[in-house]
């Protein structure tokens, strides 16, 4: 079985289409661009590593112009960057020469060529947009990835701290099982995302990473805790569990 789960990823890792960035095509201030994110789809787009980089230069090679994504600066620290869906910015990619904060205010970001740039809110614009679709339909982690390939294109996977606050809002807007399946499995004797993200950020909880797990216990789900805190736990891939596609 773990054979056949590692030509899948690494099939997927070829030919995966990696769809959770939207790119709206309507111009927009950065605020505007945020308020129709979150009402159509999740918030607007954090970028978590190179692949995230990667696929929205991939995604706006044939658009001759800037694009909002959810960099917005820090009211209260202007050298500091966020990201709309919360958590602070860790990895970036600015233009040399940016941020400049033209006249103290340019507190909004957007991309173009693959580099990032401050701007104001007099830019209206495209923007890409971030989304995460909660399914509450009872199914096996398998059952749940043909699901999402089929209908979305992944089981979500979880990248950092910023996309487990978006899936969280997401969850929150759902009545879900406890636990919800992510697409995280444990193939080659390592926990991996089945999207092919590399595994930069983890949320374990209180039991931690399973280094050798049961033969059943080889799925990732992901659990709110206690003071809406979400963490990852090794579940029973048969237990039929709401999931969350991208």
């Amino acid at each position: 079985m773990d054979q056949i789960f590692t030509c899948i990823l690494f099939l997927m890792g070829l030919f995966g289409t990696f769809t959770k960035y939207i790119h709206v095509n309507d111009k927009m201030n950065w605020l505007e661009a945020q308020t129709y994110c979150r009402q159509h789809y999740t918030d607007l787009a954090p970028v978590s590593n190179d692949k995230d980089a990667n696929k929205l230069q991939q995604l706006s090679s044939n658009v001759n112009h800037y694009i909002w994504i959810g960099l917005v600066r820090n009211c209260s620290n202007r050298t500091q960057w966020l990201w709309s869906g919360g958590g602070a910015v860790s990895r970036f990619s600015w233009k040399p020469g940016e941020p400049n904060d033209f006249n103290n205010n340019e507190d909004y970001g957007f991309l173009w060529k693959s580099k990032w740039y401050d701007g104001g809110l007099w830019y209206k614009i495209t923007f890409f947009c971030y989304s995460a679709a909660v399914v509450t339909e009872k199914k096996t982690w398998e059952e749940a990835l043909e699901y999402c390939r089929e209908h979305h294109d992944d089981l979500a996977s979880v990248a950092s701290e910023t996309e487990m606050l978006l899936i969280q809002k997401e969850l929150s807007k759902h009545n879900t099982t406890n636990h919800i399946w992510i697409g995280l499995r444990f193939l080659a004797r390592d926990w991996l995302w089945v999207d092919g993200q590399e595994m930069d950020y983890e949320a374990w909880g209180e039991e931690g990473k399973a280094s050798c797990p049961h033969a059943k216990i080889k799925c990732g789900a992901l659990k709110v805790t206690e003071g809406s805190k979400a963490v990852w736990d090794a579940h029973d891939c048969e237990e039929r569990l709401h999931f969350i596609c991208y």
